[in-house]
């Protein structure tokens, strides 16, 4: 089992890290070398511009995916935050399993709108499929995720603990 945390986080952060950020480095250095092509050379190259909304595109998709992970959004818990354990495990469990129906009932429509996208990027022609794959990734991941966290409630429900066992403050440990 342990096996397979590992080889999960790997792909995980292959997926959310790595790709995002070699990507935002990439995207910065053609950022600056339009910006000197532009104002010094008077010569703007519109495929960088277009390679940066697109790179922006995928970063901020694939991070959200990190953002999820950390359990880092905004939310408005005023209201969760005035009940009691219980009170609380009940609305993580209703919580997660709306994520996991909702996104698991939109996965294959983003899948096959993905998978079928005709269209190309005007000036790279760079296919709109690869750069919308992004989307399923981060689906993918908000359901494994929320569906781990249902798991963990679960058990808290049924141990009558309460607790919330995942990205507590104390430790980071999670599935992936």
């Amino acid at each position: 089992m342990n096996f397979l945390k590992k080889v999960g986080r790997r792909v995980a952060d292959f997926f959310e890290i790595s790709i995002p950020g070699t990507l935002f480095i990439v995207m910065f250095l053609i950022f600056v070398f339009n910006v000197v092509m532009r104002y010094i050379f008077r010569n703007s190259q519109h495929w960088a511009q277009e390679f940066i909304s697109n790179a922006f595109m995928i970063i901020g998709l694939l991070s959200a995916c990190v953002a999820h992970k950390y359990e880092d959004l905004v939310v408005f818990d005023l209201f969760y935050s005035a009940l009691g354990g219980k009170g609380k495990n009940i609305l993580r469990l209703i919580s997660n399993a709306l994520v996991v129906i909702g996104i698991s009932i939109a996965i294959p429509f983003a899948v096959r709108y993905v998978w079928n996208l005709p269209a190309v990027t005007p000036e790279m022609k760079i296919p709109q499929n690869i750069i919308f794959a992004s989307i399923p990734i981060l689906f993918i991941s908000a359901v494994i995720r929320s569906g781990y966290r249902f798991v963990m409630d679960i058990i808290s429900l049924k141990d009558k603990t309460y607790l919330q066992r995942y990205n507590d403050d104390d430790t980071q440990e999670m599935l992936i």
